[in-house]
């Protein structure tokens, strides 16, 4: 069975400051997504996408996203903006169930404990839970912490992130 990364976008894989999703969502929804050119190139940080790549070709993961931005934006805009982005393999590797929050402003360990339960996989498998140290505050201490990897805000999912992500889905490994 392949792993599960549980995916947040803002302060792990999208630090701009002038390209947040209010930005990415008028792009996508005002029927011209295709002139915005330098957003597409810059929504995601480049050394950020190559540290998440460089995971996911050594695990070959599935995706759900437990980012807010699932809460306002569909399966097709999310993935939409996962190719503009240069995040293609993360689109192309979504969870059937691709996205663990539901409501905008609930806690994300409450949500990502609800997408384990719901699963209802008898045999378990790998996950690792990238966030940010803000919205993933209450994955501190709970029962979700072990399998999480927290990036510092306006930092990202750095190098030092990465070889967390790895040693966390390495000891899963049966």
């Amino acid at each position: 069975m392949k792993p599960l990364v549980f995916l947040d976008f803002d302060d792990v894989i999208a630090i701009h400051p002038d390209y947040t999703s209010g930005v990415v969502l008028a792009a996508l929804r005002s029927g011209k997504p295709r002139l915005a050119t330098e957003l597409w190139a810059n929504v995601f940080h480049q050394e950020l996408r190559a540290n998440l790549e460089r995971l996911h070709h050594e695990f070959a993961p599935r995706y759900v996203i437990s980012s807010s931005w699932s809460t306002y934006m569909s399966r097709d805009e999310i993935q939409d903006v996962l190719i503009r982005g240069g995040l293609g393999f993360v689109a192309a590797s979504l969870h059937s169930r691709w996205r663990s929050a539901t409501e905008v402003g609930s806690f994300r360990v409450t949500d990502i404990v609800a997408w384990l339960r719901a699963d209802g996989s008898t045999r378990p498998f790998a996950y690792v839970i990238l966030d940010d140290l803000s919205s993933g505050r209450t994955l501190v201490d709970s029962v979700l912490e072990p399998h999480t990897v927290l990036c510092d805000e306006w930092v990202g999912f750095t190098g030092i992130q990465l070889e967390r992500a790895r040693a966390i889905l390495l000891a899963q490994r049966t």
